[in-house]
């Protein structure tokens, strides 16, 4: 990162020791001599001095005493720019034409990020990386924070020199949802920790922040495989069916009908949104679709078992195995799940009597 080089004839800034509670920076004005700190209790003539060496009109102090950003400096046009400690210059220089940057608050910080603005839009800023989120653009983000409890295990020696692990907890602030709101909605961030990434986890669809949902907590691949799945199928809303992100509901968002993505990183299979509800059934896998009131099935591999001209549907369980029943002209047929094969001839009034079939085939 290239450092700032016009700091003005007048002074020069220097930095006291490493990143720590006790950093600081200093600044020497060449003309009066003097080499002092720059913080809350800095003289204002001295202060002054400062400010114009960054063209800056005024400063604004970090309370978090240890941040690596200690203070942000606003310039002339406006923008606020962050000074970085450990990098000694002011935070993506060349960015600070266009964006105004918040001090980040300490969880912000501790999760790496702050939030920039331009014109009238707001950025997350990955502090890692030193980059601004431009591909994702909000109207308002929301930190909202929570209180968790934590645990630490303490390694200890016992009596006769083995390990032993203590536990330790607290209770401490985390942060519990990033709330992002584009026009009138709000949806939901969520940040990959470790990986720097940041992905739209649920879309603009809710009405105050109260509604939005909490965060899925996926893997990265499966965030981003929902991210495409909105793109190249025009859904909206995305209903996880498993608690891993490799089954989806998603809904179109022009038509509002319903259908099914599955996959890891990318979609593997998908049942078309063209559907009323969709209702995923488990042991063996199998999707029941209604359409205009009529119900039709999809097997475990996504292939089409009936298309929707029946009346009802239900899952069966036939002692060592499941089957599927049909309801049509108030008659109930008993099927296979993967397959359009009848397990038992005839048809019944009830399912109680369709299950009588099977045990007496």
């Amino acid at each position: 990162m290239k450092k700032i080089s016009k700091i003005g004839l007048i002074g020069c800034i220097l930095v006291l020791g490493t990143i720590s509670l006790n950093a600081q920076v200093l600044y020497y004005d060449e003309k009066s001599d003097v080499e002092y700190e720059i913080n809350p209790n800095t003289p204002k003539k001295q202060l002054k001095a400062f400010l114009k060496s960054y063209k800056a009109t005024a400063i604004e102090f970090n309370s978090n005493l240890s941040s690596q950003f200690p203070f942000r400096l606003k310039l002339k046009k406006g923008n606020w720019v962050l000074y970085d400690l450990e990098e000694e210059q002011v935070f993506l220089e060349k960015k600070t034409n266009r964006y105004s940057f918040e001090l980040p608050t300490v969880l912000m910080e501790e999760n790496r990020f702050t939030i920039a603005k331009s014109k009238e839009k707001t950025f997350l800023v990955n502090l890692d990386e030193n980059k601004i989120e431009a591909k994702i653009k909000f109207d308002e983000v929301v930190v909202q924070t929570k209180k968790d409890t934590l645990y630490d295990y303490i390694q200890t020696y016992s009596e006769n020199g083995n390990f032993d692990y203590k536990e330790e907890e607290s209770v401490r602030k985390v942060i519990d949802k990033i709330a992002v709101r584009s026009g009138k909605k709000w949806g939901l961030i969520e940040v990959v920790y470790g990986e720097d990434m940041y992905y739209l986890s649920h879309d603009f669809l809710y009405d105050s922040i109260e509604e939005v949902p909490q965060t899925r907590g996926f893997e990265s691949y499966q965030l981003a495989m929902m991210e495409s799945i909105r793109e190249n199928y025009k859904v909206d809303l995305l209903i996880a069916l498993d608690e891993f992100g490799y089954y989806f509901k998603g809904r179109n968002k022009q038509t509002k009908l319903w259908g099914v993505f599955m996959g890891e990183a990318e979609v593997l299979e998908s049942i078309p949104t063209k559907y009323d509800s969709i209702t995923r059934h488990r042991h063996p896998l199998g999707y029941e679709v209604w359409k205009d009131g009529k119900v039709g099935y999809y097997n475990g591999n996504s292939e089409m078992v009936f298309d929707t001209n029946f009346d009802d549907y239900k899952r069966v369980h036939l002692d060592y195995t499941y089957g599927s029943a049909f309801k049509r002209q108030g008659k109930w047929e008993l099927y296979d799940t993967y397959q359009p094969e009848k397990l038992v001839d005839g048809s019944a009034d009830t399912i109680e009597e369709l299950i009588e079939l099977w045990l007496a085939r």
